[in-house]
Order: structure tokens, then C-alpha cells, then sequence
């Protein structure tokens, strides 16, 4: 069990300094990295659209049915569509990176209930870390920005703040958790003697 745990704290820790790291980068280079971003997401839908056509062209003198050829064509097709317009796709990525912080403060807010139903002391900072995650993805949803930029600059910081706050309670959580399993085994313990 404490090597699960221990597993869940290393990655819980790595994807909150990467949100870090990419909202730093989101903050300083708004322009490039959407840009970057979309560049990326194309060539991958690309080339795994000339995978499937590939593999169509391969498999069709087995019978392989024309319309196994769709979701080649329409994921190279997309792969181009980003790579020759990456502007268009700006509004795609403000509601992933909504969704994606939403999630985050969803499982923030599910942590910060189990730290106040253990009676961990000052818990509702927890708490409080939690509801603004999720009321940050909410801004961003609503894009209250006139410019692109500014939108994702504000991706940035709240990227930034998500990851500040995840270590935040990945500390405290882990805290908890070591306190609990001490007492259980001064308990147990006593219990023998």
C-alpha cells in the first residue's frame, strides 16, 4: 500500500511541476507557444493519418473496406488544417486547458475533503486552493479577454497556480497520510502491550 501511495505522490508531484514548467512557458511566450502547440497537434494528426492511409493501402487487397480509409483521411486532414491555420484553434485550446484545470480542481476539491473529514488542522486552505482552481477554469471558459494573447497568458498563471497548489496538497495529503499510519502504529502497539 505505501508504495502506491508513494508511486501516486512522485507522479502527483512530476504533472504539477510540468503544468508549472508549461505555464511559465505560456506566460513568457503566449504567441510562439500557442503557435508551437498547434504545430505539434498537427503533425501528429498528420502523420497518424498517413499511418491509417498507409495501412489501408497495405490491408486492401485483403478486403480491407473503404471506409476503414475515413479516419485516416479526416486525421490528415485535420493535421493540415492546424498546421496551415493554427489561429483557428486557439478557441479548441482555451476549452482543453479549461477542461483540464476543471478536472484539476475537481480532484483538488475531492482532496481537500479528505484532508477535512481526517480533521487535518487548517484544511479549508486546502479547500480554499481548490474552489479558486475551479473558478479560474470557469474564467477561462468565459474568455473575458479581447486578445488571444491575453487569454493565454492568463492559461500561464493559472496553469502556474494549479501546479503550485497540487504540490501544495500532494504535501499536505502525504502529511496526513504519514500522521495516520504513525498513530495507527503507536495504537497497535499500546494494544500489545
Amino acid at each position: 500500500m505505501n508504495s502506491i501511495l508513494q508511486e501516486q505522490r512522485r507522479s502527483s508531484i512530476a504533472a504539477a511541476l510540468i503544468t508549472i514548467l508549461l505555464g511559465t512557458v505560456l506566460i513568457f511566450w503566449p504567441d510562439r507557444s500557442i503557435r508551437f502547440l498547434c504545430s505539434m497537434l498537427g503533425a501528429l494528426l498528420l502523420i497518424t493519418g498517413i499511418v491509417y492511409i498507409l495501412g489501408w493501402f497495405a490491408r486492401r487487397r485483403d478486403g480491407f473496406p473503404i471506409y476503414a480509409l475515413i479516419p485516416g483521411v479526416v486525421l490528415a486532414a485535420l493535421g493540415l488544417w492546424l498546421l496551415a491555420i493554427p489561429q483557428s484553434v486557439v478557441a479548441l485550446i482555451q476549452y482543453i486547458c479549461g477542461a483540464v484545470i476543471l478536472f484539476h480542481g475537481v480532484i483538488d476539491l475531492q482532496s481537500a475533503i479528505a484532508l477535512m473529514k481526517m480533521r487535518i488542522r487548517r484544511s479549508w486552505v486546502e479547500l480554499l486552493l481548490a474552489l479558486a482552481t475551479v473558478g479560474l477554469a470557469v474564467v477561462i471558459f468565459l474568455n473575458p479577454f479581447g486578445t488571444v494573447e491575453a487569454l493565454v497568458m492568463l492559461m500561464g498563471w493559472v496553469l502556474v497556480f494549479d501546479g503550485g497548489s497540487d504540490l501544495w496538497i500532494v504535501f499536505r495529503l502525504s502529511r496526513a497520510v504519514r500522521q495516520a499510519q504513525k498513530n495507527t502504529i503507536e495504537s497497535e502497539s499500546r494494544e500489545l502491550d
